[in-house]
């Protein structure tokens, strides 16, 4: 017998013959078809199924994934995963993945703000799957793969083993993917949807923001990375250095 095709809404068995299954629901005793896809009637155990055409990707141990940096606080930064290596389908369960400081780099990290920063794109291997989502960047293949600049938001170009900006003429940190300077390489269009990396992954917010409009640090404060100047972060003095303290003293006087 030749699969037969079903849309949503088409009606595939009756309810006392078949329970519904995956890809299907009941109503007033009979079974319909929730999602496009292949019948399946299964009379053995009197099930009816409906096998979907793309299915979503379920994540598993090993798996290796794109997500943006969205949360850093404390010893952990949080990615919202949205591409799966080698697939172009979507994804199913959860998304918001965990990376530890100790499965940050195969060296010693001391302060993760010095790895990554708010809507860095990065590239993680999945280390657990349940009952939460834990990602590692430690191989030389894994880690950022995109970045802005923490200041400006324009890219970030590598030179060397730092990232610098030509707009502010200033370098930041990150723990870097062995290929983050090719990025076409690095995250093709197809595996995040369509869209180019920018597109895909625009910041949606201002820099030093987060879900709750601030950027927080260890125990819930500011990011490190920019002080009460505006101008210095851990990676070296930017235009303001500590122009706001001086002409505080300056006004006094």
């Amino acid at each position: 017998m030749e699969p037969k095709m079903v849309l949503p809404g088409d009606e595939i068995a009756v309810a006392e013959e078949f329970e519904p299954g995956e890809g299907t629901y009941e109503r007033n005793g009979l079974v319909f078809a929730a999602t496009p896809g292949v019948l399946v009637l299964d009379p053995e155990n009197r099930v009816a199924r409906v096998r979907a055409f793309n299915p979503p990707a379920e994540l598993k141990v090993g798996d290796i994934v794109y997500g943006v940096v969205d949360d850093i606080r404390g010893m952990m930064a949080t990615a919202t995963v949205s591409a799966l290596h080698g697939r172009s389908r979507q994804i199913s369960g959860e998304t918001e993945g965990t990376i530890h400081i100790s499965n940050v780099s195969e060296e010693y990290t001391e302060d993760i703000h010095d790895m990554y920063r708010l809507g860095d794109v990065v590239r993680a291997k999945v280390i657990q799957v349940k009952p939460s989502l834990q990602l590692t960047t430690a191989e030389r293949d894994l880690g950022v793969v995109k970045a802005l600049c923490s200041v400006c938001r324009g890219p970030l170009e590598l030179r060397g083993r730092e990232l610098y900006c030509p707009r502010d003429e200033r370098t930041e940190r990150r723990k870097l993917a062995a290929d983050y300077a090719d990025l076409r390489l690095s995250v093709p269009a197809s595996e995040l949807g369509g869209g180019t990396v920018a597109e895909k992954h625009r910041e949606p917010r201002g820099e030093g923001q987060d879900r709750g409009g601030r950027d927080r640090g260890r125990g819930g404060g500011r990011d490190r990375s920019r002080d009460r100047g505006g101008g210095r972060g851990r990676e070296g003095r930017g235009p303001g250095g500590r122009g706001g303290r001086d002409r505080d003293r300056g006004r006094r006087h």
